[in-house]
């Protein structure tokens, strides 16, 4: 209480034990939980997409403190209940992490620790690596790690859901520059990181010309119209989830830009209808 809430008490070795100073004859109050009830709304909120999204992450620490607004926001006559019964949340394609290896992760980072892995990658290849965690990601309702690898000696993207093993080592994780992690990971599309080394060009036709105006594929990217046409001009560095993004909006968008692309998404198309034929 005295160190980290500035209680005013000493100890009396003459009672041998822990007393409020005589010195101070002001009145010293806990610290409490005063907020109001749009505050608590948005606080149970946050709690209920944490573990919608984080496949039950929602581990007991957390439990007591929902618990604890629960009762507050019953206080002012609002029930806890009604946010699952008339707020839905639904989170597609996440993959499940276990509550220790994410709570590991988080620990990692925030304490600057270095983990040591065991990692999956899409070919079902496993490699372990001993890596120096930067930033959490939640993108896409999964969940990633930015990181050192000191394997591969340059910056990499993890997703945790193909970490199979994990263990917190007793060593300080190196730490980045912040101008550097933000020019490695904000450069490149999506979730592929790196220097962005080519520029996307996309024709949005009229049908979802003024959709696409309204969303944001990338930090850096840029708009303009063309006959009721709306032209994307974006960076990007790995074009595969590009390619994705692409697909989802056929036949409504064309690329322009650059010709490698172009091949990639009309390769992609013609596989598909040959699973038709």
């Amino acid at each position: 209480m005295r160190d980290y809430l500035d209680a005013p008490i000493a100890y009396f070795p003459d009672a041998k034990g822990w007393a409020y100073t005589t010195e101070d004859q002001g009145r010293y109050e806990l610290p409490g939980l005063w907020l109001t009830s749009t505050e608590l709304q948005s606080l149970a909120l946050l709690l209920q997409l944490l573990d919608s999204f984080g496949n039950g992450l929602l581990n007991r620490e957390l439990v007591v403190i929902e618990e604890y607004i629960g009762k507050l926001l019953a206080s002012r006559g609002i029930e806890r209940s009604a946010f699952d019964q008339h707020i839905k949340v639904l989170p597609l394609s996440n993959r499940y992490i276990a509550n220790h290896m994410f709570a590991n992760v988080c620990e990692a980072v925030l304490k600057k620790q270095k983990l040591a892995i065991s990692y999956r990658n899409y070919q079902r290849h496993i490699s372990k690596r001993t890596i120096s965690p930067q930033t959490l990601v939640y993108y896409r309702e999964n969940w990633y790690l930015d990181a050192w690898c000191h394997l591969r000696n340059g910056l990499r993207t993890f997703s945790l859901a193909r970490v199979e093993k994990l263990t917190i080592l007793d060593e300080r994780a190196s730490a980045l520059p912040c101008e550097q992690l933000n020019a490695h990971f904000t450069e490149g599309y999506g979730i592929f990181s790196g220097e962005a080394k080519y520029t996307a060009v996309l024709r949005f036709s009229s049908e979802i010309a003024h959709e696409i105006a309204m969303q944001q594929w990338h930090p850096n990217q840029q708009g303009s119209w063309d006959n009721g046409h709306f032209l994307l001009t974006l960076p990007y560095s790995d074009e595969r989830e590009l390619i994705q993004d692409i697909l989802r909006y056929s036949p409504y968008v064309r690329v322009e830009q650059p010709s490698a692309l172009q091949l990639s998404v009309r390769d992609r198309l013609q596989r598909a209808i040959q699973l038709y034929k």
